[in-house]
């Protein structure tokens, strides 16, 4: 069963901060199995709608393809992904689910209650 402790996700996050002073992020553990990074402040345009929403979840399996006309916003996301992953492997293959890694991560660009700012 998936699991990522305290400690990881708290490691994760100064590592993130770090890497991004001038954004601001939350950064929360999930239903102890998964590791969640919202940007809330940045200090350009994150979102690549044009449909006037406030927030955008990122797929992380598709950061490549679905923002290759933003690259500044590709290399962020990609570095938040490399960084929130570091050590993730896979714990068991299953018939139904397929592989189960050792931890999930979710990323989004703002929440549905928290629109992203640009500062």
């Amino acid at each position: 069963m998936p699991h990522i402790s305290s400690e990881d996700v708290k490691t994760r996050r100064n590592l993130i901060r770090k890497e991004f002073p001038r954004f601001k992020f939350s950064i929360t553990r999930g239903h102890y199995s998964s590791i969640n990074v919202d940007i809330l402040e940045a200090p350009f345009n994150m979102l690549t709608n044009k449909d006037g929403r406030t927030y955008e979840q990122v797929n992380h399996y598709y950061i490549g393809e679905h923002y290759k006309d933003f690259p500044q916003v590709k290399e962020v996301l990609e570095k938040i992904y490399s960084i929130m992953s570091s050590g993730n492997h896979i714990i068991a293959e299953d018939g139904d689910y397929g592989s189960i890694p050792a931890f999930y991560t979710n990323i989004s660009i703002g929440t549905w209650e928290k629109p992203v700012k640009v500062v």
